[in-house]
């Protein structure tokens, strides 16, 4: 996993391979399939191991959710407009979409730690009055990520004018003002 680590600083995930890592770690590739069923599945393993770490920001406690927001989300699209931080979702993506378990691990290491965090400031913003009552936080959660793996993986604009016009959208909602 050292090797993969490495080659991951040094070219960026896109560009490693599996034969570049067998010989940066001195073994065949067969040694390298016998641990792992692909690079994305090595990539999960250096992240969870914490050889390879990607930008982690929750948000900010604020008495405002929609700056809490927006800047979170600003946060999170600026990290995936980064080639390299990009790169290593999109694979983590890929392990996820092929093994249900890692799928799992990385869900509860990675993901729910800001599931639950954006939840815990809803329920503070409810709690003010600033949100209407009945508002699903799973819902919202699933609106902020959605955008990102979406916009991710269709190599769409990250900028900082996306978060704040899918959180103005979030609020006003679809229906004529």
């Amino acid at each position: 996993m050292i090797a993969t680590r490495d080659l991951v600083a040094e070219l960026g995930y896109e560009r490693v391979t599996i034969e570049s890592i067998a010989a940066r770690a001195h073994v065949g590739k067969q040694t390298i399939y016998r641990w792992w069923s692909s690079k994305s599945a090595i990539l999960a393993d250096c992240i969870l191991d914490g050889l390879v770490l990607l930008p982690q920001e929750l948000p900010p406690e604020n008495d405002d959710i929609r700056i809490s927001l927006t800047e979170w989300l600003r946060g999170a699209l600026g990290a995936m407009a980064d080639p390299d931080s990009a790169s290593l979702i999109r694979g983590l993506t890929s392990a996820a979409a092929d093994d249900p378990d890692l799928a799992l691990v990385l869900y509860e290491r990675l993901t729910e730690p800001y599931e639950s965090s954006i939840a815990a400031r809803l329920e503070e913003a409810a709690e003010r009055g600033e949100l209407r009552s009945g508002i699903s936080a799973a819902d919202v959660i699933e609106m902020l990520f959605g955008t990102i793996l979406y916009r991710l993986l269709s190599r769409l604009d990250m900028g900082p004018h996306v978060a704040e016009n899918i959180i103005e959208m979030l609020f006003s909602g679809l229906g004529p003002t």
